[in-house]
């Protein structure tokens, strides 16, 4: 039978360490999550190296030819195992990390120079060869639930089949007790040697497999995530250019996918973001910042919708920024519900008029506009005559039509620029800006006193009321808004007092003007 030079054999097998050694190196450097595949690496270049030096056998000692090379073969798979436990989130296995070397490398040495024994020295490094393959093994199919099982299943048999050769050959050398030196040919190291080239190049393939087997099933998790997520997943280049939408962005704004893809997001726009914000928004991604904000977009069909956002930049390894992925949630109910929260606080429930709160804000704003264009404002201060009877002898319901009635009638007589607001029971306030002189003021309010003397019929029969109206005015009688709404609500009362159904100025003392109660 023809037996294969088990020099060349090494060689080879050095060379194809080296390589596998290589690619796990390249592999190793392009994880952004390590897990072990340095380790790997680390073990396979042990192994090439003990190749290396057994090949040499003859040319340099035996000390390091047979035993720091045999060392370097147990340290190699060592490395494998402990990498392999670190894949799988398995702790380390004590008697292989610390226990295992220092055994195998004193029987290498007492079989070399103490009892030159050939067998022994086989049968130890096939005893280590297949207790550590029988390690990796079990740790890989003890991972019944893991997502690379499949992969991991071929590695295993990859390790299994090297721990069986080598077991095989440990047993065959204990029985031939053969004393032949291991550079001698022979039938069955020619077999073990030259199906550890095999299996050795099987190793690397499949440790590299079963690290993308992983990827493959991160990737998959997160673009089913992405896929299936509720919110809005938009991803563009660097440019800001769409690369991918998901359905939930479909569904969102009506496009389809062919529409989106290609263009820039500004197809969703509304227009009613400033470009100031938009080059704000540029500015602190480019700088591989993340921003939050929300925008007011424009659904394919031309509705308006409201989204919270967050853009984040997509940084590769160099730290350049390749893709913007944008995630969107739809707020529109929450900020309608908002508006409606925030226009209950702030409005009547029965009118729908501003209350007192928003009544003195905008009071507050209207006066700085005087204050600056140098104009006036009048403050009227109304209250119905008649109305506690209304209310009392026909119901709250007949009070409450008179009041949604009343606001009609008041609201007809003014401006849309000026306002008019409910701020107690039957009590009315009501801002004239921008006032041309008092003959304005005055035509106002006849007006009003005219319309709520007009009959009022209700569903329980016609009733008649009338309104006691008082007159502030800034700057002549005040100059801030409770002080204004004060004396106008003082000029009411004197104005009931003196026999309702009428209207008048704020009395102010002056040494060169006094104005005359109307």
């Amino acid at each position: 039978m023809l037996v294969l030079d088990n020099r060349t054999l090494l060689v080879v097998t050095a060379l194809i360490s080296i390589g596998s050694a290589v690619a796990l190196i390249f592999l190793w450097r392009a994880q952004s999550r390590r897990k072990g595949e340095g380790f790997w690496a680390a073990g396979m270049s042990c192994v090439a190296t003990a190749s290396i030096l057994i090949s040499g056998r003859g040319s340099i000692p035996d000390i390091f030819s047979l035993v720091i090379a045999n060392s370097l073969y147990v340290i190699g798979f060592q490395l494998i195992l402990r990498g392999i436990r670190i894949f799988t989130g398995r702790p380390p296995l004590l008697f292989f990390d610390f226990g295992l070397l220092p055994l195998a490398a004193s029987l290498f040495y007492y079989f070399n120079y103490v009892d030159q024994n050939l067998s022994i020295r086989i049968a130890v490094l096939s005893a280590a060869f297949a207790m550590i393959c029988g390690a990796i093994v079990i740790t890989l199919l003890r991972e019944k639930n893991a997502p690379w099982r499949s992969a991991g299943f071929a590695v295993a048999t990859v390790f299994a089949l090297f721990g069986i050769s080598h077991m095989a050959r440990g047993v065959l050398a204990l029985l031939s007790l053969s004393e032949q030196s291991i550079m001698h040919p022979s039938i069955t190291s020619s077999l073990v040697f030259l199906g550890g080239i095999f299996i050795i190049g099987g190793i690397a393939i499949t440790l590299i497999l079963l690290t993308y087997a992983v990827l493959e099933s991160e990737l998959r998790i997160a673009s089913f995530a992405v896929e299936q997520s509720a919110s809005s997943i938009i991803i563009t280049d660097s440019t800001g250019l769409i690369d991918y939408v998901n359905p939930a962005s479909v569904d969102k704004t009506g496009y389809l996918p062919e529409e989106l893809i290609g263009k820039n997001p500004r197809i969703l726009q509304s227009g009613e973001t400033s470009p100031e914000e938009y080059a704000s928004l540029w500015k602190s991604i480019l700088a591989g910042n993340t921003w939050r904000g929300e925008f007011h977009n424009r659904k394919k069909n031309g509705e308006l919708f409201w989204e919270i956002a967050s853009i984040a930049p997509v940084k590769q390894r160099n730290g350049k920024i390749s893709h913007f992925v944008v995630v969107k949630e739809d707020i529109t109910a929450l900020k309608e519900a908002k508006q409606h929260i925030n226009y209950l606080a702030n409005h009547d429930t029965l009118t729908g008029l501003p209350t007192r709160q928003l009544s003195m804000d905008r009071l507050l704003n209207a006066l700085a506009v005087a204050r600056r264009n140098k104009t006036t404002v009048a403050v009227l201060f109304v209250d119905l005559d008649g109305f506690k009877t209304v209310n009392d002898t026909l119901g709250h319901d007949a009070g409450d039509q008179l009041l949604k009635k009343t606001t009609e009638r008041l609201c007809s007589c003014v401006r849309d620029m000026d306002t008019v607001a409910r701020i107690g029971g039957d009590e009315f306030l009501i801002l004239l800006t921008n006032v041309v002189d008092n003959d304005s003021i005055i035509t106002v309010t006849e007006r009003m006193i005219q319309a709520v003397a007009v009959p009022y019929k209700l569903e329980t029969g016609e009733v008649k009321i009338s309104a006691s109206i008082g007159i502030a005015l800034y700057p002549d009688h005040g100059e801030n808004p409770q002080e204004l709404v004060k004396l106008a609500d003082q000029a009411m009362y004197e104005i009931k007092r003196r026999g309702k159904n009428d209207y008048g100025f704020t009395e102010v003392i002056s040494a060169s003007n006094l104005i005359e109660t109307v």
